[in-house]
Order: structure tokens, then C-alpha cells, then sequence
């Protein structure tokens, strides 16, 4: 087995799912030599029945961890690329990285839940972001590019740097992009 293979990750996709994924990897590959670049492929780590996804939302190539809790992302919400959204925690004891062995006391120290994020509805998370776990994001936020968001941002917002703090306010909280803007149908 490599080592850079999930056993939990394993668990979760069926057969089909594989076979699936292993096909469409020529078809993908086909697609760039003709010139098609922008393909946009998210990738989850973890459960992806914790993710909640909104309408009308535009994910890019995301990458979430689902390990330790929920992602709820409101509507009308986009992402910009190489964002990463992630609840997992890092398996440590003592100091050492734990094995990644099933039903061990090593296993157990790393919570399944409890660092849920909430991105509410009309947010725009720049490009390469980072949203750590235990964070809720309010309604018509703007994150800057390259933030890493380690605690909670209010609505009607623009936050960035490393952590990310709140730079300013829209003059009008309501909606600062109104949302027939983003209406695509």
C-alpha cells in the first residue's frame, strides 16, 4: 500500500466510484492536450456527507478535510482557487505522529466532531485562503487572498492577512454584490 493512501479514505468509496474515477483520468488528460485548462476538480478528505453546499455557489478546486466536523457553505458563495477548508486535526502523541491504526488509543485522541465551519450566503473567499476548523464566517464577506482564517468573522465584512483580521466594513451590510448579479440562470 503507498503511502500516501488514506485507509478511512478507502473505506468510504465503493468499487464503482474507483473505477469511475480511473476512467475519467484519460478523458481528463485528453481534454488538456486539446487546450482545456480550466477543469475544476474539488477534493475532499475525509466524510463528504458532512459537506452542506448552498445554491448557486461556485467551489473552484477547493480542498476540504472533513475529519473533525461540518462544513455548511451558504448560497451564492464563491471560491477562488487553491482554497482549503479544513476541520481535521493532526494525529500527535507525545510529541510523535500516532499511527493511523483503527480503534487504537491513539486513534481515539483525535475528535470525529466539534470543529464545524459555517461560511454564510454571498461570501467571496480569495485564492489560496485558508479556513481552519471552529470558524464561522458571516453573510457578504470578503476574505483576501492568501488569509488564513483562524477565528470568527462578522458579516457585511473584508478580512485578510495571516491570521485574518477585520480591515473594514461595507458602507451597506446588506448586500455589497446584490445577488441578481450572481444569478448565472
Amino acid at each position: 500500500m503507498s503511502f500516501f493512501i488514506n485507509p478511512k479514505r478507502l473505506i468510504f468509496r465503493t468499487w464503482q466510484q474507483r473505477v469511475k474515477y480511473y476512467f475519467q483520468l484519460p478523458f481528463v488528460r485528453f481534454g488538456l492536450w486539446l487546450g482545456f485548462w480550466n477543469l475544476d476538480y474539488n477534493w475532499v478528505n475525509g466524510y463528504p456527507n458532512r459537506i452542506k453546499i448552498g445554491k448557486g455557489c461556485s467551489i473552484m478546486n477547493a480542498k476540504f478535510s472533513t475529519h473533525s466536523g461540518f462544513v455548511t457553505i451558504g448560497d451564492n458563495t464563491i471560491f477562488g482557487y487553491d482554497c482549503m477548508i479544513l476541520t481535521g486535526q493532526h494525529r500527535f502523541y507525545k510529541g510523535k505522529r500516532a499511527k493511523l491504526v483503527p480503534n487504537s488509543e491513539f486513534y481515539k485522541e483525535v475528535p470525529d466532531e466539534g470543529h464545524d465551519i459555517t461560511i454564510g450566503s454571498g461570501c467571496y473567499i480569495s485564492s489560496g485562503s485558508i479556513i481552519l476548523g471552529g470558524v464561522t464566517i458571516g453573510d457578504n464577506v470578503i476574505i483576501g487572498a492568501g488569509s488564513v482564517v483562524t477565528k470568527d468573522i462578522p458579516s457585511g465584512c473584508f478580512a485578510c492577512g495571516v491570521p485574518a483580521q477585520v480591515k473594514s466594513y461595507h458602507k451597506d451590510k446588506a448586500d455589497p454584490v446584490p445577488n441578481a448579479a450572481l444569478d448565472l440562470s
